[in-house]
């Protein structure tokens, strides 16, 4: 009998033991989470820039970040009292301010946003040309290598010549052509190399096509000289890798291509190469011709 109470009581005991034990796990649960949601109440009242109490003190605030280079603390300001201001005459300076932030944070592609929504907003503002100048310049330091996909190159050059088109007489006109010089030999560098390519790769009817959409797109390029020699030796290869009934009329493409470098270049240092070619497919010209009567 005692014996049955004793084992009773001890496992009484043992039992109150273990309870403290899983009654006091939840509350250091509970205790991290609110140490968690403290310092996200911390985080984003540091976004909030709640030590700001009205929105005058914001701004001047947001203007004191920009003014010493904190650009992306003076956008996260600008960007909140913006809709406090949208109908006030401070509206337009602080757009401007806010997408020249990220212009200056080289978050090009973003600021080329804002500056455009700028443009729409406040189109008769006396800013408005520095912000089309912006935007456009914007657009071209967005532009990547030569050898990476050029949409973002072809959508600056289209943002530089409407600024040209609207702005003729405008202070940033030398800065804008030379950005474009710059675009267009980008891109012709980019049609260079496919076309080369091509014709590395033997696939000269490619190859022709590129050539041809070369000169015709940039005409003025640093690349057209090398190119019309490489377009010379690709007609040439073509042609002797032709069928007979095709041949004449290939190495023909040879002479009118080399021709054409005369007379663009007549100075080049690929002529002596050029005139060899053409020489030799004059000859099988000739040939094929007398062969064939």
């Amino acid at each position: 009998m005692f014996k049955k109470q004793f084992v009773c009581l001890l496992m009484l005991s043992l039992f109150m033991t273990v309870i403290p034990v899983f009654a006091q796990q939840p509350i250091k649960i509970n205790d991290r989470k609110e140490k968690t949601i403290k310092q996200k109440e911390q985080k984003s009242g540091n976004r909030k820039f709640k030590k700001y109490k009205t929105k005058e003190a914001k701004y001047e605030a947001a203007k004191a970040y920009y003014n010493k280079g904190a650009y992306l603390t003076a956008s996260q300001l600008l960007e909140e009292i913006y809709p406090l201001y949208i109908s006030s005459p401070q509206g337009d300076s602080i757009l401007f301010l806010f997408a020249n932030s990220y212009y200056k944070n080289n978050d090009f592609l973003i600021a080329a946003y804002y500056f455009n929504d700028y443009l729409k907003k406040y189109p008769q503002s006396p800013r408005s040309e520095e912000a089309a100048f912006l935007r456009s310049k914007a657009y071209f330091l967005n532009s990547p290598n030569y050898n990476l996909d050029q949409t973002d190159s072809y959508l600056a050059l289209n943002n530089l010549e409407l600024f040209v088109n609207y702005y003729p007489q405008s202070q940033y006109i030398n800065e804008v052509n030379n950005m474009m010089d710059s675009i267009r030999n980008k891109l012709a560098k980019k049609d260079f190399a496919i076309a080369s390519m091509y014709y590395r790769t033997e696939k000269y009817k490619s190859a022709q096509v590129a050539f041809q959409n070369l000169l015709r797109d940039f005409p003025e390029s640093p690349y057209v000289e090398q190119a019309m020699l490489l377009w010379i030796k690709n007609n040439y290869e073509y042609a002797m890798k032709s069928v007979e009934t095709k041949k004449v009329e290939r190495f023909q493409s040879v002479i009118d291509i080399k021709n054409k470098l005369h007379a663009k270049y007549p100075q080049s240092a690929f002529l002596p190469d050029a005139d060899k070619l053409a020489a030799d497919a004059e000859k099988r010209i000739t040939k094929l011709l007398t062969g064939n009567k």
